[in-house]
């Protein structure tokens, strides 16, 4: 097997099922009414709309409570991505969620992320960055100072190498988010990645590009459909993380569509393939690499993908 880059995934969307299981027993969280586990936990055949996909997230908003289940987890994690001969990750976390959880400050939630997930890829021989996420809405500015002050009273870990807005992209963000995002790249010299285009809108593409200075773009799939996008995405060397299991589960692109990775490539816009929520759709990067086949690529294409990852990495040293 040859060695895998991953710039796209989701923390709580990577950790094994059974892993989720053992923790919700162990620290005796009950699910929500009428969430069936089996059924509700993963993600196998397309949904009617992104939020149906989501379903997921109502209960890995419910863990870690206890920090060695956090450990455990990461470990879950790193050891799937091993799996998959994955050599080095950026992991997205919205860590805010655990001071919750965990009854701490932002600065321990963070601190516990940065030393679990680091001592699980170290234990897997992984390199890891960690991005931090922010969710479109009413507090995405809120949680986002909140976050970037833990950043600095941690004394700024080098673990974190960039920021990710997410979340549903029919939600607004408050005005004020996109030059809170450019100070920090600035600031800090992190790498931007922006969801957007995953639900049709190509001008939250354009927006990621010109407002946020986004290096990359999460899905990006509508921006398939407008060639002067797809001239500036190339033209800035914007690289779109394609998920493509992903993307036909959501119903980013419909079944009757074809993946836009062909328009990518013709126009000269960078991409990575990614896998975004493993665990949820039971698959793994290798799986959406064969995915990527499938809807067109060659065997070149894939084998050029780990030079691909390094290049569009925010993560430094990659060997």
């Amino acid at each position: 097997m040859h060695d895998r880059g991953e710039l796209h995934v989701h923390m709580n969307g990577a950790i094994p099922l059974s892993t989720i299981r053992d923790i919700l027993a162990d620290e005796a969280t009950s699910l929500p009414d009428g969430f069936d586990f089996e059924r509700d936990m993963v993600r196998l055949t397309p949904c009617n709309s992104l939020t149906e996909y989501l379903t997921p997230w109502q209960v890995l908003r419910l863990f870690p409570k206890k920090r060695a289940n956090l450990d455990r987890l990461s470990h879950a994690v790193l050891a799937n991505l091993a799996e998959h001969s994955v050599r080095f990750v950026e992991l997205r976390s919205s860590v805010l969620y655990l001071t919750g959880l965990q009854n701490c400050t932002p600065v321990q939630a963070l601190e516990h992320l940065v030393e679990s997930t680091g001592n699980a890829a170290q234990h897997y021989g992984i390199q890891r960055g960690l991005i931090l996420t922010v969710t479109r809405g009413d507090y995405s500015a809120s949680n986002l100072s909140t976050l970037l002050q833990a950043y600095e009273d941690l004394g700024r870990p080098k673990d974190v190498v960039g920021l990710d807005l997410a979340g549903d992209e029919e939600i607004p963000y408050s005005a004020e988010l996109p030059a809170m995002f450019r100070e920090a790249k600035e600031r800090y010299g992190f790498g931007i990645t922006i969801h957007a285009g995953e639900t049709g809108r190509v001008e939250n593409v354009r927006a990621a590009v010109e407002l946020f200075h986004a290096d990359r773009i999460g899905h990006g799939t509508a921006a398939g459909k407008d060639p002067d996008l797809l001239d500036l995405l190339s033209a800035k060397e914007v690289c779109i993380e394609v998920c493509p299991i992903s993307n036909r589960l959501t119903g980013a692109v419909p079944r009757d569509e074809a993946h836009p990775l062909q328009e990518f490539r013709r126009h000269g816009v960078p991409f990575v393939i990614c896998s975004d929520n493993p665990a949820i759709h039971q698959r793994g990067l290798a799986d959406d690499q064969t995915a990527a086949m499938a809807e067109g690529l060659s065997i070149c294409d894939m084998q050029q993908q780990y030079e691909v990852a390094k290049r569009f990495s925010f993560m430094e040293g990659l060997n």
